[in-house]
């Protein structure tokens, strides 16, 4: 049964693109049903502010890929050769390759940031409350927490963590250079915001505020860190009262669009205004940038500055993706063996049969045959067999791939043996 990956990242869309494929939490649960009424039998949603991944398995690739891909059309009313041009299809054992990077941190925008494996754990579980999984999505996940595991312990790719959050936080530090006397204003409770809150707390920020739609979220995060909680009605006057917005929220429109800036840059007497949006989809609308003496800067911007930092995790890097081989070459030998071995013992149940029928039908044309001879005739038979086969056997056991599955299955005539089972069943 395949294994299939589908889905965009920051390596093939842009944010603009990414956030029209994005999917909220609260979207999953209808969306896996959707799919399973489409011949996926199990699957699991991964989105984040980089990424929206479908995992799923099926029994016809072709014929579940195109029902998958019209349903996928349809949900997000996109066109199917707009989608094309973005997204990326893995099979098996690049499935397993991709995801066991994923979870690492490997395919991250910041290479090695540990925020992304709490993210695929996410994904697994909302999928198993929905009973979305089931055995071979089960094993695929539970693996991958371990490869994830061992990549941390055996490299120091996590080693002084960097994040998103932790980029947006440098990125304000590349603006102003001294945070002491600024007031930033940080619009969502996430654990980006909660990060980021951190980050500048740290640096000695002048006043932090922080905002919510749920103002008790709001209270609670800003206690933390001895900053200022707003209501969210509030956010046009902070707007005249911060130098800079940092905002990640859930919110599938923007929150603060080109005429509320407006407005607020006019009592500002145009004093200059900067918006670190990484939310996905954008909680700032892109018109914002246009204005005079505002910037806006969005997730995809700090990519570049990410990319200082990968040349520190380039040789540990170069050992995590060692292991995750490794572990890829293992784990499609475990998977292989799942369809090899039932038809390895029915391969050596019918040759048994025939050698047994033979030597019962040789046995009762000889006479006077005593039991010692029997036993050395028996175990001469059962020698000559097993060497006749093993070559087929070993071949299927280094590549247990479907083609040769069948050849196997046409040589032994196991195929036709089950297609008789099945017309006798439906005769009776």
């Amino acid at each position: 049964m395949p294994v299939v990956v589908f889905g965009l990242n920051h390596n093939t869309a842009p944010v603009d693109v990414r956030e029209k494929l994005y999917v909220p939490e609260a979207a999953v649960p209808d969306l896996v049903k959707d799919l399973k009424k489409e011949d996926i039998g199990e699957a699991v949603i991964l989105s984040t502010c980089n990424r929206t991944e479908f995992y799923f398995s099926c029994d016809d690739f072709e014929r579940s890929f195109r029902k998958f891909y019209r349903l996928l059309v349809e949900h997000f009313g996109l066109k199917a050769e707009w989608l094309e041009q973005y997204t990326y299809v893995f099979r098996n054992e690049d499935t397993y390759r991709h995801l066991f990077l994923v979870a690492s941190g490997l395919d991250s925008m910041v290479v090695g940031e540990p925020q992304i494996l709490g993210q695929v754990k996410d994904a697994y579980r909302l999928a198993t409350d929905n009973s979305a999984t089931g055995f071979l999505l089960d094993k695929v996940f539970h693996r991958t927490f371990n490869v994830a595991k061992r990549v941390r312990t055996e490299t120091k790719i996590g080693y002084n963590p960097v994040s998103i959050s932790s980029m947006a936080t440098e990125l304000a530090k590349k603006i102003f250079g001294e945070l002491k006397e600024k007031k930033i204003l940080v619009v969502g409770v996430g654990e980006m915001c909660e990060i980021a809150l951190k980050n500048f707390k740290k640096e000695g920020v002048g006043e932090i505020f922080v905002t919510n739609r749920t103002f008790r979220n709001a209270q609670a995060l800003a206690e933390d860190i001895a900053g200022i909680p707003r209501p969210f009605d509030d956010l046009p006057n902070l707007l005249g009262m911060v130098d800079m917005i940092l905002t990640s929220t859930g919110s599938e429109k923007p929150i603060i669009d080109t005429n509320l800036v407006n407005g607020v840059m006019r009592k500002r007497k145009h004093k200059p205004l900067f918006f670190i949006d990484i939310a996905v989809p954008r909680d700032v609308e892109p018109g914002v940038n246009d204005l005079a003496n505002v910037y806006l800067y969005d997730i995809d911007d700090l990519k570049n500055l990410s990319q200082h930092h990968l040349k520190d995790r380039l040789k540990e890097s170069e050992k995590a993706h060692a292991i995750i081989e490794e572990e890829v070459a293992r784990f499609t030998t475990w998977i292989q063996q799942l369809d090899t071995n039932p038809l390895i013992s029915r391969i050596y149940e019918k040759v048994e049969e025939m050698r047994g029928t033979e030597l019962k039908k040789a046995l009762q044309k000889l006479k006077d045959v005593d039991e010692e001879t029997i036993r050395s005739i028996d175990i001469l038979t059962k020698g000559i067999v097993n060497k006749l086969i093993h070559p087929h056997v070993a071949l299927i056991r280094q590549n247990g791939s479907p083609t040769v599955l069948d050849i196997m299955k046409k040589v032994f005539r196991i195929e036709e043996e089950n297609e008789k089972n099945m017309d006798n069943r439906h005769k009776g």
